[in-house]
Formats: structure tokens, C-alpha cells, sequence
């Protein structure tokens, strides 16, 4: 049986972890290194849907923590994710900050408009088109998706940031946190 990571479980992981995050879910031989994922974050160019900039950097710094999670319109395991926020977004939806990022910049616009249908407070970004010129920049957006060895993006892949800006865990794998007690431990704190 697959075993779904929740918020709870994660946070008490990453409390045995310590300052090192660890990519938890779904093991693939990756073409970038963990340290290399966790260093894109504050690399990564995103844009919203009429091309304005969001500065992840400056929001991972803002106090609160944060959940970058790359999800797709194709993805099984991110669609059966959304009734889970949409119950964050209905108990407490300004206890984290969410950035939702198309897993594949060409799936941009289907994901946003599949994104739009779940009515969620949220946005949904692409990786910026300067990684098509900029080579350091395409380094960092591979990084970034976590790319495998074989040149894939295994989704839903979440970056769980805490308060800090430090990154506390790299889930590849379903959150589930629709649960009661799952949900109260999201929005605790």
C-alpha cells in the first residue's frame, strides 16, 4: 500500500530531521542533487498568468511558512490533492504561503484553467522564460523540478518551507491533510 504524507507527518519528521531536509515520497535516480533542489528555491524565476514576477525569495522570508508545490492538470495524485486545500483554504488559508507552479511550463495554461475550476485563494505560476537562454537559470529550474535521471518530473513534488526560509522537507508524493486532525495540525501555530 502507498503511504500518503500528511502536514503531521512531515512535521514530526522534520523534527527528527533537524536542519536537513530530506526528499521524502516517490525515489527516483535524480539528474540533481538534494542540496541542488533546495538552493533553486531561492534561484527560480516564476511568473503569474499576464507574466508578473512573484519574488519567492522575498515570501519564503516573510515569517511564514511556505509550501511550494509544482502540480499538474495531468497529475492523479495533485487533482485527489484539492479537496485537502480546499479545506486550508475555507479553516486558514493565510497560515501558510502557497505557490502552486505548473510542473511543465508548456502545460502553463491548462493547468491554470484546470487550476481556476477548484476556486481556490491561491495563484498558479510557470517557471520564467529566461531558462530558455540563460543557462545557469535552466540549471536552477531543473533543480528546481527535481529532474530525474532520465529527464523526468515526478508530481506532485512539495517544498515545505518553514518560517525560517529553511527548507524543512521535499515531499514527492500526495499530500493528504482533509482529515480533522491532519488539517489542525496544517493550520496550527
Amino acid at each position: 500500500m502507498k503511504r500518503l504524507f500528511t502536514p503531521f507527518a512531515v512535521s514530526a519528521l522534520c523534527a527528527t530531521l533537524g536542519a536537513h531536509a530530506e526528499i521524502i515520497g516517490a525515489q527516483a535516480p535524480r539528474a540533481v542533487t538534494e542540496e541542488e533542489m533546495k538552493a533553486s528555491l531561492r534561484e527560480i524565476e516564476l511568473v503569474g498568468a499576464n507574466g508578473a514576477p512573484l519574488d519567492l525569495r522575498a515570501l519564503m522570508a516573510g515569517g511564514r511558512p511556505t509550501l511550494v508545490s509544482l502540480w499538474a492538470h495531468w497529475c492523479p495524485n495533485c487533482l485527489a490533492e484539492m479537496k485537502g486545500f480546499k479545506a486550508i483554504a475555507a479553516a486558514c488559508p493565510e497560515r501558510w504561503n502557497m505557490v502552486f507552479v505548473s510542473a511543465r511550463a508548456s502545460d502553463y495554461a491548462r493547468d491554470a484553467a484546470k487550476f481556476k475550476t477548484y476556486g481556490l485563494p491561491w495563484k498558479i505560476y510557470r517557471v520564467g522564460d529566461s531558462t530558455k537562454t540563460d543557462v545557469a537559470k535552466a540549471k536552477s529550474a531543473r533543480a528546481f523540478y527535481g529532474v530525474t535521471a532520465d529527464g523526468g518530473v515526478i508530481t506532485p513534488l512539495h517544498y515545505l518551507v518553514g518560517a525560517s526560509g529553511r527548507v524543512d522537507a521535499i515531499v514527492n508524493d500526495r499530500l493528504n491533510f482533509e482529515e480533522p486532525q491532519r488539517l489542525a495540525a496544517f493550520c496550527a501555530g
